[in-house]
């Protein structure tokens, strides 16, 4: 061990592996993206640096155009708050969102309720992979975009069969994905915590929009809200796996927080206010903010 000596203003020269440069590479290229997209410099920085090329979604979206909604329209509240300024979570965050918007859009095709499952494939698209295609493209990711398209097209089909093909393909594909991610994740078991976090606050925000008077008015919000939260109670338990304490808090809140949720298409009158809805989801950060 070197030690300093009083009047000895010399830098100890300190001896630093090629394993450990490299490794400090790897930890700066993810959040280098932004610098990248911008100055087409190669990817270093911050790695809590914001990307501003998320900014234009952190601006009000414009007033929705009643009476001319189309499929996959809505009135996608998160895609207005700018996001977590960690693109690591930011990115896990859009990960869960996608798998949230197919897995509420999936009961309703078992239910074969095809136009109301519609919107759910095609947001993932349309709402959401703008914003991770860059990454996907820089770090060589699996692209999944005509994946994501193709199952759209089963589902406006209503082939059961064609959506099951489909589907499988572009989990698959959100799991290369994501697996590509995660090396820059450590410990990957905090980040997969925080961005479902992120996703419930994303849930709140479009439980809320979905209601006015007191009245659920925009079934596909409340529909995204409920695909939401059962996608980051999926995150939660497979990383809060062995803790029983965290597992215990998280699941008691979370029983009470999906019976806001009683079926795919929503109740007549709301089971919980949004204020609940808070409430809870900050039990459930709690209970898992340990981890």
């Amino acid at each position: 061990m070197v030690k300093w000596k009083r009047g000895n203003l010399a830098k100890p020269k300190l001896t630093i592996s090629p394993l450990t440069i490299m490794a400090k590479r790897t930890r700066k290229l993810w959040v280098g993206i932004g610098v990248a997209t911008i100055a087409g410099a190669s990817a270093t920085g911050n790695l809590g640096a914001q990307d501003p090329g998320h900014q234009d979604h952190a601006q009000p979206a414009p007033p929705a155009q009643k009476g001319n909604a189309k499929p996959g329209e809505g009135g996608e509240a998160y895609l207005t708050d700018g996001g977590p300024r960690d693109t690591r979570i930011r990115f896990y965050r859009d990960i869960a969102l996608v798998r949230g918007h197919l897995l509420v859009g999936g009961e309703l095709v078992s239910l074969e309720l095809w136009d109301e499952a519609l919107p759910h494939f095609l947001h993932p698209t349309e709402e959401l992979y703008g914003l991770m295609e860059k990454y996907i493209k820089l770090h060589r990711m699996p692209p999944f975009k005509r994946e994501l398209e193709a199952l759209a097209q089963a589902v406006k089909a209503k082939r059961k069969g064609a959506h099951d093909q489909a589907l499988a393909v572009v989990e698959r594909r959100l799991d290369a994905a994501l697996a590509v991610a995660k090396r820059f994740m450590t410990p990957v078991r905090s980040f997969a915590v925080k961005s479902a976090i992120e996703v419930l606050r994303t849930a709140q925000s479009e439980y809320g929009a979905s209601m006015e008077g007191g009245r659920f008015t925009k079934p596909v919000e409340y529909q995204d809200s409920r695909g939401f939260v059962w996608q980051a109670e999926r995150m939660i338990e497979a990383a809060a796996a062995g803790d029983s304490a965290a597992l215990a808090g998280a699941r008691a809140a979370f029983a009470r927080l999906k019976t806001a949720w009683p079926a795919p298409m929503p109740p007549e009158k709301p089971v919980l206010e949004v204020g609940e809805i808070s409430a809870l989801i900050s039990q459930i950060e709690l209970a898992t903010s340990r981890l």
